[in-house]
């Protein structure tokens, strides 16, 4: 890298301006002259603002005619912060292991003789003739007549460029674009109809989403909101509206002969504005740098000023493997598309990634979020998935403990299968610490905090679950209708639930929400019909076991004895958690058999467990002693 010569720019950041051409740095107008190589050092950190430059490559541009060490680098940097140390906007971080990185909102002013130009919006420099004195003075200290003006013409100059910089800079404020908060990180397109492209594609997104989604700065969509787009011919702007995000990056994937491209681009969604675009090439067998690089240029795009842990954080890489990490993309994308089949197949693709990468923390993590949804969904006995996904957890916090999602994963595992309410909520609120905006942790904390009913702190949880997904979560959205009902705001509940029936006539689990909420306040024919309605859309246990109740509190007891008639032929082919028995009995009126399945529940250890002091279909149960004795045993 050669020190670049640049005559046409200045530069400009908080009270600094940087002339290049006059080699001087001006602190609010007053100049400061550094030395030579001072001022080569600084300027090359200015012209690639937000970009990590590597020792060396800065060592041979600032002293490309001499051999240096590396202790002359560091007392140059250690000078611009000390001259720097006073504004809290303008860093030089150092980047460990690598270089140093420049961060400030530099703003750079082209030198024209026409126009000066001011982040690309154009203004047309003021000329101003000044009026000469007829009379010239002929006494000693008198100026030349071409270098006089009159008073009254002095003081009119004045006003007139007044006027004009006060007007710019208005029209500047009125016309400026809006900084970004949110970004919706799209799955890369492949340009093939190749499987293993477009997992890539949304593996590359997901891993950058997980690089920058902690930082505080900005709001990143959560892959659980991009990933039905992987295959989408949707226009990005579209999509960047409906997940009302600020902006949105787009782009491209190509691999063919062990080469990769990859075109992005960032947009602006307000205007269409292209913000920034580039391309990447690179070998397959440097994914990491191309990871690397595309997270770069992004955060660069952003404008987003790092702190040094946050630059070591993102330029950190998750496993030297290549075949692991591999394997671990091809995990996230069947993990992302959220069925039982493909949450069975991530597994063994998370396993393949850690048995090449035994310190893989990622893959650990995504093996323990497996693990969780297919108990949860009882396509696992919980005494058989929960522990794995434990372990899981705990290995993945072992190789590194700044995980959000490993946090998430075994706090969430400490609730509804360990029954430690107390370590649960630590463990909650310590990955809320490590990423504020992972939608994920609000989303179950705030269930957890519904279950101790907690429900106002639940209720600002799923909101901010609900903000950060870009509000098109259906999942989300129906939970937040629950959470009201199991607050007792049945009238809240009934509205939104409504309303996402309205939005999403076939989702069947915000049907099954609407019909608990219409059955809290007396309106069980109307109840039935969502009940039926979620049956025909998907026929499964939890569905199947809330018509069921519904059949008898209505007292239609042979209809619900069809049910558990229905429920155990099912039990033939796959596991039904005994909660869903127990749902059935308690309308039933059988308050004996309803209580034999929860004691079954409790000695599996069901993750329902942690709900039955708010659930709202067995509330009928609560005053027996059978039932009490089990929530003591319980914890709650």
């Amino acid at each position: 890298m050669q020190p670049v010569e640049n005559k046409r720019f200045v530069y400009r950041f908080e009270r600094f301006v940087l002339d290049p051409n006059e080699r001087t740095l001006f602190s609010e107008g007053v100049p400061i002259h550094l030395p030579a190589k001072e001022f080569d050092t600084l300027l090359l950190l200015v012209e690639n603002n937000g970009k990590a430059l590597s020792k060396d490559e800065m060592m041979t541009a600032v002293w490309h005619d001499a051999f240096v060490e590396e202790s002359n680098l560091a007392k140059q940097i250690s000078r611009l912060r000390k001259l720097f140390n006073s504004d809290g906007e303008v860093t030089i971080e150092t980047l460990p292991k690598h270089g140093y990185r420049f961060s400030a909102d530099v703003k750079r002013i082209v030198r024209s003789e026409d126009q000066a130009i001011f982040e690309k919006r154009t203004l047309k420099r003021l000329t101003v003739n000044f009026e000469e004195d007829d009379e010239i003075d002929e006494s000693p200290h008198a100026l030349p007549p071409k270098k006089r003006i009159s008073a009254t013409a002095f003081v009119v100059a004045v006003l007139v460029i007044l006027i004009g910089l006060v007007g710019s800079w208005l029209w500047l404020a009125r016309n400026g674009t809006k900084k970004i908060g949110s970004i919706a990180v799209l799955p890369l397109r492949s340009l093939t109809d190749d499987e293993s492209n477009k997992a890539l594609g949304l593996g590359l997104a997901d891993a950058l989403i997980m690089k920058i989604g902690g930082l505080r700065q900005i709001v990143v969509r959560p892959v659980s909101s991009v990933a039905v787009y992987t295959d989408a011919t949707q226009d990005a702007l579209e999509i960047g509206k409906k997940l009302k995000a600020d902006a949105v990056l787009e782009g491209t994937i190509q691999r063919t002969n062990g080469q990769i491209r990859i075109n992005a681009r960032l947009l602006r969604v307000e205007n269409g504005e292209q913000i920034w675009a580039e391309r990447f090439d690179g070998e397959s067998a440097n994914i990491f740098d191309l990871e690397n690089r595309l997270a770069e240029g992004t955060l660069r795009a952003l404008k987003l000023s790092l702190g040094a842990s946050e630059s070591e954080r993102i330029a950190r890489r998750d496993t030297e493997n290549r075949d692991a990490f591999d394997d671990y993309l091809k995990g996230r994308y069947l993990w992302n598309r959220r069925t039982e089949q493909d949450l069975k197949e991530a597994i063994l693709f998370f396993n393949q990634a850690i048995e090449k990468d035994q310190n893989y923390a990622r893959a650990y993590s995504g093996l323990a979020d497996c693990y969780i949804l297919l108990g949860i969904w009882g396509s696992l006995r919980p005494n058989e998935a929960m522990p794995k996904a434990k372990e899981a957890a705990l290995m993945a916090l072992k190789a590194d403990d700044s995980l959000a999602d490993a946090h998430t994963s075994l706090a969430f595992i400490k609730w509804v299968y360990d029954w430690d309410q107390t370590a649960a909520d630590n463990e909650f609120q310590t990955a809320l610490r490590l990423n504020p905006n992972y939608s994920t942790a609000h989303h179950w904390y705030a269930y957890f905090l519904a279950a101790t009913e907690q429900f106002d702190r639940s209720i600002a949880h799923i909101k901010q679950a609900h903000e950060i997904e870009g509000s098109l979560s259906l999942s989300i959205s129906t939970d937040i209708g629950e959470i009201y009902c199991w607050a007792r705001r049945y009238d809240e509940s009934i509205t939104q639930l409504k309303e996402m029936t309205r939005i999403a006539p076939d989702f069947a689990p915000a049907r099954n929400a609407l019909g608990i909420a219409y059955l809290k306040t007396g309106r069980i024919p109307e109840a039935i019909t969502e009940f039926e309605t979620a049956r025909r859309l998907h026929d499964g246990p939890s569905t199947i076991a809330l018509l069921g109740y519904a059949f008898g509190i209505s007292g239609q007891r042979e209809k619900a004895l069809e049910i558990v008639a229905d429920l155990n032929k099912l039990s033939e082919t796959r596991y039904i958690k005994p909660f869903w028995f127990a749902v059935v009995y308690s309308g039933i009126g059988d308050n004996d058999e309803a209580l034999e399945r929860l004691e079954e529940a409790f000695n599996e250890r069901s993750d329902t467990m942690a709900i039955l002091r708010v659930y709202p279909l067995i509330q009928g149960l609560h005053p027996h002693p059978r039932f009490i004795r089990l929530q003591e045993r319980i914890g709650l």
